[in-house]
């Protein structure tokens, strides 16, 4: 139970040192651009590494539907991983300041689709736990928050770049989140009661963090006030660090 506990005071303190970290940046701007373009391979690292723990625990065979569940799991995680692998790459070492549209977006943009058949395998285990009328609320908030994205996303990017890719990436990121977050709060009703409603919550928070991070980072590139080190980056960092805690306390549960 100490164990247990340890975990999460260790998470908890990670998050808000690096909030501290953020918060004070004025007084070490050379560092923070560093810290800023290194400290996501850490945390996207360590969420890998707990998706692989858990992947050794349950993928005794990959012809069972829970085995393939989890190597989807550690292949997004991963390829969100190399994502900032790359990210960091091009501002740390070619110099390249904002590296938006690039290669990092290529892998991150590829990690939902693992990341989708493993909440939609995992969840469809249990579908017949969700009522007609949630699976229709939960769907009908999702689609009416892409729809509104959409609006407010599209004539922001049209008004102040024309670039189509630009377009695609502004609207793809937060769209995707928002339907990884769908089925994240289908899992977290089937499992609010059980021993795994709390893993499942950990997964849908930190899905909200990193959907309410790509909004941000989409907004303040448009606006050109995005820079290395901005406070945004903490809701991507927080992300990470709830994914691993949330791999982490399934294989505690289970």
């Amino acid at each position: 139970m100490l164990r247990f506990e340890l975990h999460y005071t260790l998470c908890l303190a990670a998050a808000v040192i690096l909030g501290l970290v953020y918060a004070f940046q004025n007084f070490y701007p050379d560092f923070m651009y560093i810290f800023s373009n290194a400290s996501p391979l850490f945390v996207a690292g360590a969420a890998a590494a707990t998706a692989y723990m858990a992947l050794n625990k349950y993928a005794h065979n990959l012809r069972l539907r829970f085995s393939i569940i989890w190597l989807c799991f550690a292949i997004g995680i991963t390829l969100w991983f190399l994502g900032e692998l790359s990210w960091s790459i091009y501002t740390l070492i070619l110099g390249v300041e904002t590296p938006y549209p690039s290669l990092a977006d290529a892998f991150w943009l590829s990690g939902y689709a693992p990341l989708f058949a493993a909440l939609l395998l995992y969840v469809k285990n249990f579908r017949l736990v969700l009522s007609k009328l949630v699976v229709s609320v939960n769907l009908t908030i999702i689609v009416m928050l892409c729809i509104l994205l959409s609006v407010y996303v599209i004539p922001q990017i049209a008004t102040e770049q024309t670039n189509l890719t630009v377009l695609i990436l502004g609207l793809a990121y937060p769209i995707l989140d928002l339907i990884l977050l769908s089925l994240a709060i289908f899992g977290s009703i089937v499992f609010f009661k059980g021993s795994l409603g709390r893993s499942w919550l950990l997964i849908s928070l930190a899905l909200i963090f990193i959907c309410v991070a790509d909004i941000l980072f989409t907004y303040t590139t448009l606006q050109e006030t995005y820079f290395n080190g901005h406070p945004l980056e903490l809701f991507f960092h927080w992300g990470y660090i709830l994914y691993a805690l949330a791999f982490y306390v399934h294989i505690k549960e289970l």
